[in-house]
């Protein structure tokens, strides 16, 4: 009987010697198989880079707004450098809006931007890229997107806004407070 036990005893540790090496023997080939095919080759990303210079300032605002026609519009003058070696597409939106009259929030219909293009020293002005009121004033509004600008090179433009002059009485557009940014980003 006690020979009996000495070979259950062999039995079950010759038995668990032998599960523990067929886990390790699966855990290892497991090991050997994940790593194998969890490799892959080099990948890059690149993108371009966008430089905003503002020649009139980023910050815009205007009190006490007086009606006059587009020619007498406020000039804000920017440009756009893409530094990157890759094509860009831009989008131009006015950031931190804010049309208060009597320190409550307002619109008008009658005060207007454009956005056009410009030459290097913003001396002429070239063809309406976009335009736009504020009869819906939001903290971002959108001037102009999918605006394509390509490696290594500067767009300049000029956003003009003004208080539309529209040969009546302005009433509701009087004492209003204006401010805004322009904010290029790439898309």
């Amino acid at each position: 009987m006690e020979e009996r036990k000495q070979t259950n005893s062999s039995t079950i540790v010759l038995t668990t010697i032998g599960i523990i090496a067929l886990v390790i023997v699966c855990i290892g080939g497991s090991y050997a198989y994940f790593t194998a095919t969890a490799t892959s080759n080099e990948q890059t990303i690149t993108t371009g880079t966008l430089t905003t210079k503002y020649t009139s300032g980023q910050d815009i605002s205007a009190t006490n707004i007086v009606p006059t026609e587009e020619a007498g519009a406020q000039l804000h003058k920017f440009s756009v450098q893409n530094t990157g070696s890759q094509p860009a597409t831009l989008k131009l939106s006015l950031v931190e809006t804010s049309l208060k009259k009597n320190s409550a929030d307002t619109t008008s219909a009658n005060l207007k931007w454009a956005l056009y293009n410009a030459n290097e020293s913003y001396v002429e002005e070239g063809s309406a890229i976009a335009t736009g009121d504020f009869s819906s004033v939001t903290s971002t509004m959108l001037l102009k997107d999918s605006i394509s600008i390509n490696a290594s090179t500067t767009e300049y433009y000029i956003l003009k806004i003004w208080l539309d002059e529209i040969d009546a009485p302005q009433n509701e557009d009087q004492g209003m407070t204006f401010s805004t940014k322009v904010q290029a980003d790439m898309q």
